[in-house]
């Protein structure tokens, strides 16, 4: 071990030694320091436990054996590797071929080298292939059935040169490298842990939109990056050196979204993107930082399969809707219906059949053995019909992802239960509850994680509560498709009719939603609860029931009621009833007025809760 200690120290010397006389040594730490390099060696630092070094733990990634730790070792292997001619019969092993990106940095910072010049046969040929003209930053939206895409995803489309059809460029994408056999437990627990590697990935674009806008019913942004041609090359050969090597993913730090940052803090000099965040990275507040760092350009919208059929059925009639049903499930097609229609509505009827058999496909929800031999012919069928742009484009949200409020919240409030008065201060680190401004965020849903507040008065100051999770998604049904309604919420509370004490609280359900208007849904679910506390005659209390939670969203105003009604099975005389109202204003950006109402009775005893708000986001 002692030799080994020896050796290592003594290859770093010699290293050193052997470039200093080429370089002041002054030069060597300066370019070694430079944010661009480092970027390129992925040395950022985010998380509440910072690593040292660079974030890729793959040895094959460096060039010095202290590499991953100096980044000056490093670039010091790294210069010799590009001055030495090379002893390799493969050139594509070479270090030129294999770090495209670091030899083109230190050409323009050091003009006057010496390096060798060598033609890589894969890379040119890699390259030529994905043809780079300009790059895309994508953004499908949030993902509440999937936790590491609860928040939303990122990832690059990379525009081929004379190319105008979208679908026919690459994707580059960052995502966990999954077990298929993790359950949803273990998933989430080595999305949180680092437990799977990231990897970087080149595929055909077409491929993540059918993943994204059909198999997960997900809008999909894209803009335009205002890169040069020389940002664009420079990202295009960085992209190849990441793309055989891998790094820890994190759902909230180490995510798709921070590691699309740094790759293009590696291509260009001027961005300083991914150092603007230290404990975790939220996809759409990556999308602001880029934006304010003045890349962004014009986005274009892409909406969901989901999405499209619902724009298709407020366009027509229950008959027409009908007979596409019939068209896709009955065992044999028959046109009898259909050919009593006029040809416009022939027309719709078959475009609602087809997307309606390519969701059950995408969705793999179908048994109808006939499904995809259906959807060929329903395809044919409407390409006999002559008429056209027989239906209204689905509307454009209002605002995007980006442009909705900002994801942290802090707020002070007053509160009254129990008949006493404290004030109360609330932090949420993000993301979104349905009383919140609605622009740019899903209709029905709520996700918040290690959210919390203290309560306080003249005497003492106490935790309130603390979210470990809350997971809340309000999926509207239509004539066709009948998505599930769920929610979650883990949490530390303090419940009043049990003697205002701390409890720990598990609480779901599942049901299902009706959407009445543009602005309000009405959901119904069959609830559970778990609460445990070492006062409870068997340290916890079950109840489980129904409730009803209505919800109203209009641009500044809000509102939330809901009732459910639960009773204890070991104690079948126990009945718990929570009805609650809460109304919400914006009364300028970025801030929000807040009222609730909460009344709560269980075996004759009840209390009321209420509490006047004020939120900042930011």
């Amino acid at each position: 071990m002692r030799s080994l200690l020896i050796f290592s120290a003594l290859s770093v010397f010699v290293t050193n030694q052997a470039y200093s006389n080429v370089l002041p040594d002054a030069q060597i730490e300066q370019l070694a320091n430079d944010r661009q390099w480092l970027s390129m060696l992925h040395y950022e630092q985010i998380g509440v436990v910072k690593q040292q070094g660079s974030q890729i733990e793959d040895s094959t990634f460096f060039l010095a054996s202290t590499g991953h730790l100096s980044a000056k070792d490093e670039l010091i292997a790294t210069i010799n590797a590009f001055q030495q001619a090379p002893t390799l019969d493969d050139p594509n092993n070479t270090a030129q071929c294999r770090f495209p990106g670091r030899l083109a940095w230190l050409q323009t910072k050091l003009p006057d080298s010496n390096f060798f010049e060598i033609n890589c046969p894969e890379f040119n040929e890699w390259k030529a292939q994905i043809d780079a003209e300009k790059v895309y930053l994508v953004f499908p939206s949030a993902y509440l059935n999937s936790p590491s895409s609860m928040y939303g995803h990122t990832l690059f489309r990379v525009k081929k040169q004379d190319n105008d059809t979208p679908l026919l460029d690459f994707a580059i994408n960052y995502a966990a490298n999954t077990d298929p056999n993790d359950n949803q437990l273990v998933f989430s627990y080595k999305g949180l842990t680092g437990g799977y590697p990231g990897v970087v990935s080149v595929m055909p674009y077409y491929q993540k939109v059918k993943e994204y806008n059909f198999l997960e019913n997900r809008d999909i942004w894209e803009y335009e990056l205002l890169l040069t041609d020389q940002e664009v090359d420079q990202f295009i050969r960085h992209i190849w050196e990441m793309k055989s090597t891998s790094m820890p993913y994190y759902f909230f730090s180490q995510n798709c979204s921070y590691q699309l940052l740094t790759m293009l803090d590696a291509a260009s000099p001027r961005l300083n993107l991914a150092s603007q965040f230290s404990l975790w990275a939220i996809p759409a507040d990556t999308v602001r930082e880029i934006k304010a760092q003045g890349v962004l350009g014009e986005a274009t919208y892409r909406s969901s399969s989901l999405n499209n059929i619902q724009n298709m059925l407020k366009q027509v009639d229950q008959h027409n809707i009908a007979i596409a049903k019939r068209l896709v499930e009955l065992p044999s097609l028959d046109l009898a219906e259909l050919n009593e229609l006029s040809t416009v509505d022939q027309a719709k009827t078959l475009d609602i059949a087809y997307e309606y058999s390519r969701y059950l496909s995408a969705r793999k929800k179908s048994t109808l053995k006939h499904l995809n031999s259906r959807s060929i012919k329903l395809l044919s069928l409407r390409s006999k019909l002559s008429a056209s742009s027989i239906f209204s484009p689905v509307e454009k949200p209002l605002l995007r992802d980006d442009q909705g409020h900002e994801t942290a919240r802090i707020g002070i409030a007053a509160l009254r239960q129990n008949d006493q008065n404290y004030g109360v201060i609330d932090y949420r680190p993000s993301f979104h509850d349905v009383l919140d401004p609605q622009g740019g965020y899903l209709k029905g849903a709520e996700l918040s994680m290690f959210s919390g507040s203290l309560r306080f008065d003249d005497e003492d100051l106490q935790l309130n509560h603390f979210n470990i999770v809350n997971i809340h998604s309000m999926a509207p049904t239509n004539a066709l498709m009948t998505p599930k309604s769920w929610h979650i919420n883990v949490s530390l509370l303090r419940d009043v009719l049990y003697q205002d004490e701390l409890i720990y609280r598990a609480h779901g359900g599942a049901g299902i939603t009706k959407q009445f208007t543009s602005h309000s849904l009405l959901a119904g679910f069959l609830n559970g609860r778990l609460s445990l506390d070492n006062d409870f005659d068997k340290g916890y209390v079950m109840e489980a029931g129904p409730e009803l939670k209505w919800v109203w969203n209009r641009e500044k105003t809000s509102m939330l009621a809901s009732y459910q009604y639960l009773i204890n099975p070991n104690k079948h005389d126990s009945v718990r009833q929570e009805a609650s109202v809460g109304l919400s204003y914006q009364f300028a950006k970025d801030w929000q007025w807040r009222a609730s109402y909460q009344y709560l009775e269980i075996d004759h005893k009840h209390e009321a809760i209420s509490q006047l708000s004020t939120f900042y986001y930011f």
